[in-house]
């Protein structure tokens, strides 16, 4: 187990993934899925406030950054036409099954309870990039998601109290990083 304050090297170096994308779709190279960004700054900052409400400490600067980042990330893919990924019913069914999960979460009023819709609701977010990556694997920067996925992997050693607040979403992101960065390294489909 690594000290606490890795988890804030842990952010970093994810935060570092994040921009690199950032970076990947103003120059139009990643091509960003808008449902599944703009839903992936809506769910962790929902997860930092949850965990924020369990005094879960430094560990939700994982959370915050995630959020943050994942806005900007969307708000470049509106500049550039080149990086937008045109959305198609498969996004919107997974939009309508992540504020269902929003919804499921602010009726039961407890923050284990949000965490867990707003990942499950997350990885639905994720639905779209998944397939994108795996389909068009050229769309997606193998790059960030490799950084993201090993600044998520530092903050699942910095963990200090393994509670369900601390550890779930944290482990949860370093998967689907993890996973979308072997997608995205692979040759593209025919």
């Amino acid at each position: 187990m690594l000290p606490s304050y890795f988890a804030i090297i842990a952010a970093i170096v994810s935060s570092l993934g994040t921009l690199y994308y950032f970076y990947e779709t103003l120059k139009g190279k990643a091509q960003p899925n808008r449902v599944t960004w703009i839903l992936w700054a809506v769910f962790p900052t929902i997860i930092f406030f949850a965990q924020r409400s369990q005094n879960t400490g430094v560990m939700s600067i994982i959370s915050l950054s995630a959020g943050v980042l994942a806005l900007l990330v969307f708000t470049a893919s509106l500049f550039n036409k080149k990086a937008y990924w045109k959305t198609k019913p498969f996004d919107y069914a997974c939009l309508v099954l992540a504020i269902i999960g929003m919804v499921l979460w602010w009726l039961s009023k407890d923050a284990n309870v949000a965490i867990v819709f707003a990942i499950l609701a997350d990885g639905l977010a994720a639905a779209p990039t998944i397939k994108k990556a795996y389909l068009y694997p050229k769309s997606e920067s193998w790059q960030a998601y490799t950084l993201n996925a090993l600044g998520f992997f530092v903050g699942i050693l910095a963990i200090q109290k393994w509670d369900f607040a601390n550890y779930a979403f944290v482990i949860y992101l370093f998967a689907v990083n993890f996973l979308i960065a072997i997608l995205a390294a692979n040759k593209p489909k025919q």
